[in-house]
């Protein structure tokens, strides 16, 4: 016969009958034998020293010494038959550990309250007990069983690591981590204790001490297929995808039930750039626990991945009803609904992600939790984007590096947000190079269009944006793509842009080219650029990013300026352009609360350029111009808790060499050409601090400016003041307050990578060089 189920129903089928129908109380019981039970006790066959020579204790200690070779199901095996009448308490834990292993956690609980018999205080039975009861979601049990096996053995680690498995339950993860070293201290030689650091160590992203956990827990224990995982994802974070994969695959080789050995080496086979076969892997993962609603949100992406919008939606659906209080299913689904041109739905998930971030907290530190925060409110400004709210992005994009001034993602966006915004050029390439500087090794393409300010180019003249997915990066894998796009238009206007990117182990790379050219709406109004740009990034170590970037622009241009009158224009204005820039950057995290930043810029501009004057002469004035320079900048940046601090020095230097020749038309005579020489120094230094106040945000900032400018012949210094405030009143109110003083410094690009903006209020805006300003915002 056949049967249909609905949610919350379940069936029993039997040989030569047909399907019944059974109403499920508890859903999370029928299927607790497919959870998984991480382990925590050891065992030595020594364990058993002190019992007198039997069959039983023979029959134990060699399960004992096939457990620790890795073969779980023969350990498990060689203690079939044995009777329940021993009256030994560690007995029924250790084999109760190798049945929870297999998901036979029924009878696993049967023998752990044989123990509890025996011994009502047995701290290994306790702290089995109180694992079930944290995979079971029942976090109040949990806690109460693992302090009873805690103070009935204070300095037992089975004990410790049920404690800490409870301490991650309630978000503690500090306590987690601190009964952890507690328990290495207790008992260097325990691998399972180790591994257990280690994965602490991973969730505070403190890759070194996690990697040297894991490995001591190896070298402890090879064939413990805990121990293996763990440092499977330890050298996976360190994108050492090929030590991951060897110890994933022989972490399933010697435990074939677990899931998370799967889903890691799923990971490493789609960053090696094998989707298809990381894929299945994470698929094998969620059949070994079809419980867990992380790993359906993984597998939903990876189907995401592959272009299977229908899997990929069923598979956050199920995410979002196994753990409703995840975030990571609605973050991943509002991408999916944005791809696919469903933003406002896109948006209600991307707000109730945001909205239940916290609760990651079982897996993340506050630290990283607040990352994420800064991640999901930069993919929120770019859904406002698209539904037209270009202001609610650009204060939601300066959220974001309130939160966490380190997001690459929240300085893209607030660059994308920049874009076409009168006299914010400053601010739109500076916010990009800082989201160059601090992103983390992609095949996200670098477009010349972008990079290079000041182009002049009609509005939707260049057809291509950045993709919404380019700020995940969780599925990075090693790839080459290729950007493609072109416009043409009326008035002879044509564009195109081409870009080859790639991502092979720790080196990425960008390959573009872009060309524009117009004729314009009127005689001499014509416009061609020619772009190249090549950009790469190597991880030297785990903590060190370097960068190099080269640029070349070709520009010819006529009169572009707009007079109101379209007849009052310049026939004669011509100007060529040739500037060519080498840049490099360094990223260096010194901790998982810290970062270095270093940037060099030097540029090489040549500029020919033509005007005339027709009253009371016609005058022809022909400049040639040659100027060289450097921005060398540095910045240290803390993450805490409830503030940020940001502090940067820079030096700018750039040489100027121009010729000037006039040319008195009506009387065919040329004046002897003007030569000069200037040079322009500046010197700043800053310091910013961010400091949370439960809703209330502020900033505070001062900066130091010193001018040396031949050329206007100005020589100054100054020091100015910053002071931002943002209260959050509810979800749909905030008030923003700003007062600072700035100058406008003579950057050799347009870019620094000091802060560009206070509680939202840009500060560099595109004014003379070396002008002053007072800014007032509310």
């Amino acid at each position: 016969g056949t049967l249909s189920l609905a949610s919350g129903e379940s069936a029993v089928a039997r040989k030569g009958e047909a399907p019944v129908t059974q109403v499920v109380v508890r859903p999370r019981d029928a299927v607790q034998w497919a959870l998984y039970y991480p382990p925590v006790l050891q065992f030595e066959a020594r364990d058993f020293d002190d019992v007198a020579e039997t069959a039983w204790q023979s029959r134990v200690a060699r399960s004992i010494e096939l457990y620790q070779q890795g073969d779980l199901a023969q350990a498990l095996a060689d203690l079939e038959g044995l009777p329940d009448t021993i009256q030994d308490p560690r007995f029924f834990t250790y084999r109760a550990s190798l049945r929870l292993a297999v998901g036979r956690v029924v009878e696993a609980s049967v023998d752990i309250d044989q123990a509890l018999t025996l011994n009502s205080e047995d701290a290994n039975a306790l702290a089995l007990k109180a694992v079930i009861a944290v995979v079971q979601n029942e976090s109040e049990q949990a806690l109460a069983l693992a302090n009873r096996a805690v103070a009935a053995a204070p300095n037992d680690t089975g004990p410790l690591l049920a404690q800490s498995y409870v301490r991650q339950a309630q978000f503690q993860l500090g306590d987690a981590r601190t009964a952890m070293e507690n328990a290495v201290t207790l008992a260097p030689e325990n691998a399972l204790a180790w591994s257990r650091l280690a994965e602490l160590h991973l969730m505070f992203r403190d890759l070194n001490r996690a990697l040297e956990a894991a490995q001591r827990a190896t070298s402890i224990n090879p064939n413990g297929a805990h121990t293996q995982m763990v440092l499977g994802y330890s050298q996976l974070m360190r994108i050492n995808t090929k030590a991951a994969t060897q110890a994933f695959t022989k972490a399933i080789e010697l435990d074939q039930a677990a899931p998370l050995q799967r889903l890691g080496l799923g990971l490493a086979r789609i960053r090696e750039g094998d989707l298809e076969e990381g894929r299945r892997e994470i698929e094998i993962a969620s059949i070994l626990d079809p419980g867990n609603a992380l790993i359906r949100s993984y597998l939903g992406k990876a189907y995401y991945e592959e272009k299977r919008d229908g899997l990929a939606g069923e598979q956050y659906a199920m995410a979002k009803e196994l753990d409703p209080l995840d975030p990571t299913s609605w973050l991943y689904d509002a991408i999916r609904k944005q791809s696919i041109n469903r933003p406002v739905e896109a948006l209600q998930d991307l707000q109730k992600s945001i909205e239940l971030n916290d609760n990651r907290a079982v897996f993340r530190s506050r630290l990283l939790l607040e990352e994420d925060k800064a991640t999901r409110s930069a993919s929120l400004a770019r859904i406002y984007d698209d539904l037209g709210f270009e202001k609610l992005a650009q204060i939601e994009a300066s959220k974001s590096l309130s939160i966490d001034p380190r997001n690459s993602s929240a300085h893209q966006f607030l660059s994308d947000s920049y874009a076409g915004q009168p006299r914010h050029e400053i601010a739109r390439v500076s916010e990009l190079l800082q989201s160059q500087l601090l992103q983390p090794l992609n095949s996200n393409p670098v477009r010349p269009s972008v990079v290079d300010p000041n182009l002049i180019l009609l509005n939707n003249a260049i057809p291509s944006n950045a993709a919404f997915n380019e700020y995940d990066t969780l599925f990075t894998k090693d790839r080459v793509r290729l950007l493609a796009s072109g416009a043409v238009g009326t008035n002879d206007t044509l564009s195109h842009e081409v870009v080859v990117s790639g991502l092979f182990k720790r080196f990425s790379y960008s390959i573009g080219q872009f060309h524009y050219e117009t004729d314009g709406f009127r005689e001499n109004n014509d416009v061609e650029h020619d772009l190249y740009n090549l950009f790469s990034k190597v991880a030297v170590t785990n903590s060190i990013d370097f960068q190099i970037e080269y640029r070349k622009r070709e520009t010819e241009q006529g009169d572009l300026r707009f007079r109101f009158d379209r007849d009052n224009f310049s026939p004669n204005d011509r100007l060529n352009i040739e500037e060519e820039t080498l840049r490099g950057g360094l990223t260096m995290s010194l901790s998982a609360q810290s970062n270095i930043v270093l940037s060099l810029i030097y540029k090489d501009r040549q500029g020919d350029g033509k005007s005339s004057i027709d009253t009371p002469f016609r005058v022809l004035t022909e400049e040639a111009t040659d100027s060289e320079g450097y921005n060398a900048e540095g910045q240290y940046l803390l993450r805490g808790n409830k503030f940020n601090l940001i502090i940067g020095v820079g030096s700018y230097d750039i040489d100027r060499d121009s010729t000037i020749t006039d040319t008195f038309i009506d009387f065919d005579f040329t004046n002897d050409p003007i030569r000069s020489s200037t040079t322009v120094e500046q010197d700043t230094l800053y310091g910013y601090l961010d400091y949370q106040w439960g809703n209330l945000f502020s900033t505070f900032g001062i900066s130091y400016v010193a001018i040396d400018d031949e050329e206007l012949d100005l020589s100054d210094d100054k020091t100015l003041a910053k002071l931002g405030l943002r209260l959050d009143v509810s979800k749909a109110l905030s008030l923003r307050a700003a007062a600072f003083s700035t100058v406008k410094r003579l950057l050799v690009t347009d870019q620094t990578i000091e802060p560009t903006q206070i509680a939202g209020f840009n500060q560099f805006f595109d004014d003379f060089n070396s002008t002053k300003a007072d800014v007032y915002g509310l």
